[in-house]
Formats: C-alpha cells, structure tokens, sequence
C-alpha cells in the first residue's frame, strides 16, 4: 500500500492561488489494484469521489488546513508482461487530479508508482515524480476514459460498478425532489431501482477466462515447440546415420 500526495495548485474565492495536496491510497493486492479500497482495471478510469485534501493559504510551507473534499482524478493501471514464459509483469499506476470541489486545478507533476509481480507477489515496488507533460497518462486521449462516480471512499460497502466499456457512466438514480400528493393519491414520480445486472458478472468471468488460457498457452507453448524441435532432430538425425551406414556397410546377397 502506498499513501501518495498529489501537489496541485489551486484557486480560491478570492482569485488568488494556492498550493494544495490530494492524498490517495494506492492498494495491490492477490493481482488487484485498489484506489481508496476501490477496485481498478487496466486503462484510464475518470473518477469523482471524496478524498483528503491539505491546503496552504499562508506564506510558509505548512499544511494548515484539511479538510473532506470531492476529487476528479484520472488514474491509468497499465499492466506488461516482462516474460513469456512466466507470470512475471510489471504494474505502473499514474494519476491526474483535474478537478477539486468542482474547481480546475493546475498538477505539474505525476506520482508513478511501479509494481514488479511474479506469480501474484509482490517483489519490488518504487514511486517517483515525473513531469505531467511527459508521462504516459497525459498523452492518452480522454475520450476512451472509463468514467465512475463513488458515493463515499470504500468501494468494499457498496456494489462493484465495474464498466469495460468507456461509453457508461455510472450514475446514482435516485428521486430528490418531494412531492405533495392528494389524499389517496400517490407520488406521480415512482421510486426507481436498478435493476440487478448479470453483464458485469460475465465481463469479469470472460476475463478471468483469458488471463487463465493466456497463461495456459503461455506455459504449454515452449514445451509443445521443444517436443517438435526433438521429434524433427531425431527424424533428421536418424535418417542421416542411415544413410552413412548404408555407403560404409553395403547389403550383400547371400550365396
């Protein structure tokens, strides 16, 4: 787990600018990675939710002020394979806050942080700043960002909403405005509810499915190929000594 501060530069009421950290929990765990408990899938989401933020209004560098705030960030997971025929692959994380309560922010540098995984486990990981110009996160177009709105910091209390697709937005559908009806009359607005969905079941299923037959073949290739390689040398080979111990030991016929 990493607790990682984003620096962002910040404008107040009263049009002056300010320097500011967003504070997120980076989470890896059993091949998952978590944003403040909330599961990601490799690619670029956009989220809004509530985060920690820490303000400096004064002239030093103290951190006098925190407070509950509501972020938009986009975070990529990208996720290489080092080696073809092991699990071993490399996680890197990037993220962007572009907004805060509503508000543009300026961010000038990114927090990366990179995963080495084998089989599951964790065996090295670092975090560094690069330029936000320069990392991979700004250069990927926005339109194919996932887009999610949480409604509190645990993803663990509330349903996954997992989309594989950047055209859904998750949205929270709910009657906010209070109706007066007649006596023996009922609200003319029903109470709508989701109803459950049995299409992010299958899109996670299906890929599990592929990452278990991509490490399936991943493993059987090298052995099928070296079984090959054996069966045409042992063919080629013994024709060969064949043939030099046909020149050398010529038949002869019986008398």
């Amino acid at each position: 787990q990493e607790a990682i501060r984003v620096g962002v530069t910040m404008l107040n009421a009263s049009g002056e600018f300010h320097k500011g950290q967003v504070l997120f929990n980076i989470t890896y765990v059993n091949g998952q990675v978590y944003l403040n408990d909330f599961p990601m899938k490799s690619g670029v989401a956009h989220i809004t939710c509530q985060t920690i933020i820490l303000e400096n209004r004064s002239l030093d560098n103290l951190l006098d002020q925190q407070h509950l705030g509501t972020v938009s960030v986009r975070i990529m997971v990208h996720e290489w394979p080092l080696a073809s025929t092991s699990d071993l692959q490399l996680i890197v994380i990037q993220e962007e806050v572009t907004e805060i309560d509503g508000k543009q922010v300026q961010q000038e540098e990114v927090t990366e942080i990179d995963i080495l995984v084998k089989d599951l486990r964790v065996l090295r990981h670092s975090n560094y700043t690069v330029p936000l110009k320069e990392s991979m996160l700004y250069s990927m177009p926005r339109d194919n960002d996932v887009l999610f709105t949480l409604p509190n910091l645990s993803g663990k209390d509330t349903q996954d909403p997992l989309q594989t697709t950047s055209q859904y937005l998750i949205q929270q559908v709910e009657t906010t405005v209070d109706e007066e009806t007649l006596p023996g009359k009922l609200p003319e607005t029903p109470l709508r509810e989701e109803p459950p969905s049995s299409y992010k079941v299958m899109c996670q299923w299906v890929e599990d499915l592929r990452k278990r037959l991509c490490r399936f073949w991943f493993q059987s290739l090298p052995i099928l190929f070296s079984f090959m390689e054996v069966v045409v040398v042992g063919i080629v080979g013994a024709a060969l000594i064949i043939k030099v111990l046909k020149v050398i030991l010529p038949s002869c016929e019986n008398k």
